[in-house]
């Protein structure tokens, strides 16, 4: 435990309102069985955090004129099967919108690599594209695909030239095993550290839209800077204002009761709390949230799976930590767990 959380490390930034001075903080150790201390280098698996960097290049490609957000993405690639597939959109794959299953469960039988990619790719819909919400790894593993086969260059290159223009500058999907933060003590895999934690990506063993990259705090707090702030970054404007209101507004409302945005949830009170936030969690421990209307945001990145993902939910130090956004708030971060369902 680290601050009352499950894990060995700690890794925050927080602004509680436009103007406000940052809250940065680290604490504990990269693994229990590393004693040296949590460095600002040190790389998270940021787990789900990686579908909004994808989100974000997609949404570079929209402005771009290289894909169309409501047109059948059959066009550039296959996704899904059934009757209802060749209906299937960009908007409906990053708003969770599809009618694609949450997962693909074939790693499981020793399916890998590119046969576990086109599997995946080919899975049945389970309800009509744009009707319910169901939150999709394969959704997007098919939008890293679209975002390859549009441009004709890997999903690694386009993802770091997003990087480049947020000031992300250590996000990667291959850390160094000493710079990385430990996740998971698995029977089949030992010690995870510096490999993606994520079972589905870890099969498919190439750089997939839904999981796998990893970043320091300051790479994730670059991106909630760039929502905050209308689609500028440091260099150069990352998005539109246009394209960061597609991220902000919901479309469409999960059954969970928050709102889904494209690529992000909005008012997810099952770990946002009472701010009126959009954000995204990932499955590892780590979250970001962006209070657009007072300029706050909060990035906690813990390791809560290291070394088990049992019983460790965060929903409460989440709710916790981002309490102060947007207020004039300083409150303490309390220590006890709660429960929730982690994506």
């Amino acid at each position: 435990m680290v601050n009352g959380a499950p894990g060995s490390a700690w890794a925050s930034v927080r602004v509680v309102r436009a103007g406000a001075e940052e809250q940065r903080m680290l604490a504990g150790a990269p693994s229990a069985h590393d004693a040296g201390p949590l460095r600002p280098d040190h790389l998270f698996d940021l787990a789900s955090l990686t579908k909004v960097f994808t989100t974000v290049a997609a949404l570079r490609f929209v402005e771009q004129g290289l894909i169309d957000l409501d047109a059948p993405v059959s066009e550039i690639a296959a996704v899904g099967s059934g009757s209802d597939a060749a209906r299937v959109t960009l908007r409906h794959l990053l708003t969770h919108s599809s009618g694609l299953p949450p997962e693909c469960w074939l790693w499981r039988d020793g399916l890998l690599g590119d046969e576990l990619r086109a599997a995946a790719l080919r899975t049945e819909l389970r309800a009509v594209p744009g009707e319910e919400h169901c939150y999709s790894d394969v959704g997007f593993i098919a939008v890293g695909e679209i975002l390859e086969r549009a441009s004709g260059r890997s999903l690694e290159e386009i993802v770091a030239e997003v990087a480049v223009a947020l000031g992300a500058d250590s996000l990667t999907w291959r850390p160094e095993r000493e710079r990385a933060v430990a996740t998971e003590e698995q029977p089949h895999r030992g010690l995870i550290r510096g490999e993606v934690h994520d079972e589905l990506a870890h099969a498919l063993a190439r750089p997939s839209g839904h999981a796998g990259l990893f970043g320091s705090a300051d790479d994730v707090a670059a991106l909630a800077r760039m929502v905050r702030d209308d689609g500028d970054g440091p260099r150069s404007r990352v998005l539109t204002s246009a394209s960061v209101r597609l991220m902000s507004a919901p479309v469409i409302r999960a059954e969970a009761g928050y709102g889904q945005a494209i690529g992000l949830r909005v008012r997810d009170r099952s770990w946002m709390g009472e701010v009126d936030a959009v954000g995204h969690t990932g499955f590892t421990g780590t979250c970001f949230a962006v209070d657009r209307d007072s300029g706050g945001f909060g990035v906690l990145l813990l390791n809560r799976v290291h070394p088990t993902r049992e019983g460790t939910d965060v929903s409460l130090i989440r709710r916790d930590f981002l309490r102060p956004i947007g207020s004039d708030g300083g409150e303490s971060i309390r220590t006890t767990a709660g429960s929730e369902t982690e994506t």
